[in-house]
Parts: structure tokens; sequence; C-alpha cells
């Protein structure tokens, strides 16, 4: 079953914001992010024989997106120090951005801890809003596998920062909660 070219690019359409904004998150940058996202649209416009139900293009999308970042880092060692290690500094800002970019530090150095398959999950479950069923089915999984995945990258994740938290502020240690870091750290003898 063919599916006619013009209906693609009204399939990409109604995804397009969503999935470059995607590619920019997961790629930590304008010009990597773009470049992701047309890598990816160039293969899913050749590989549009492989979609067999239109209504499964944005699975079908994301996927192919997941398949071009990962096989970024398959290429060598100098493309993997650069891609995915600037954060964007062409946010939107807000009326005192300090808070925004702290954020985006942390979440930048926590991902340094996961795998590329892990950050992949993350930004697609935790950040773009899939649910945990939507991803299952397009990495043809079992929620409880999912649910494992994202639980260990969280975990590798608090560690990261508890690490890079401690280092920066002597032996005391931070508490950690089921998302993030505490107001303090907590002194153990």
């Amino acid at each position: 079953m063919g599916i006619d070219k013009s209906f693609f690019w009204q399939l990409v359409e109604q995804e397009h914001d969503r999935a470059r904004a995607f590619c920019f998150r997961l790629a930590g940058n304008v010009e990597d992010g773009d470049d992701l996202y047309q890598e990816a649209i160039v293969r899913s416009y050749h590989g549009l024989d492989g979609l067999r139900q239109p209504e499964s293009f944005r699975y079908w999308l994301y996927k192919i997106i997941g398949n071009v970042y990962k096989s970024r880092f398959r290429s060598p060692w100098w493309r993997r120090l650069v891609f995915g290690t600037n954060l964007d500094s062409k946010t939107a800002l807000v009326e005192d951005p300090s808070g925004l970019y702290a954020a985006r530090r942390r979440l930048e150095l926590a991902m340094t801890a996961l795998s590329r398959d892990e950050r992949w999950l993350v930004m697609l479950c935790e950040l773009e809003g899939w649910k945990i069923s939507e991803a299952a089915e397009m990495l043809s999984a079992s929620e409880g596998r999912i649910k494992m995945r994202l639980s260990r990258a969280r975990k590798k994740m608090r560690k990261k920062l508890c690490t890079l938290y401690r280092a920066q502020n002597g032996n005391k240690i931070w508490k950690t909660k089921s998302y993030g870091l505490s107001a303090g750290p907590q002194k153990t003898d």
C-alpha cells in the first residue's frame, strides 16, 4: 500500500513543530537538531512505503528520529564529543532566565549519565509527554519494561547530580526525592 507523497507532507505538517522541538532537545542545540530533523524527514520520505497505516505516522516518525539520533553516535569519536553536548542558547527567555538556565544545565549534566537509548526514552516520555503505553507500542516492549527502563534512567540521573553536588559541597550528602534534589544538603556521619 503506497501513500501519496502529497499526503506525506500533510502528515508531516501535523507533527512538524513537536517533532522539530523534540529533535532540538534531543540533540542539545539548534544546528544539530535541525540536521537530525531534516535527516529523519528525508529518511521517512524515502521509506514511505514502509508506513502501512497513516494513523501510526507519529509513532513511525519518532522511531525514525530515534534511529537517526542513535546512528549519529555510531560515527567517529570526534563527532560524539560534539553532538548533543551544548545547550541551545536561543531558548525562549523569561523575565529572569537564570533559573531556566540553571535547570537546563542540571538536566544536561544529568543526561550525561545516560546511554543514547536511555536518553532517547527519557526525552520521549519525560520531556515530550508521551504515554508509557505509546512508548511501549513504538518500541515493541511491554509497559513494565518501559517503566523499568525509565526508573533506572532517572536513578542514574539522580546519582550523577548527587555526585556532582557532593563534589561541589565537600562531603555533604544531598537528600533525594523522587524527581530531584531537596532544598539543601543533609550532613551524615
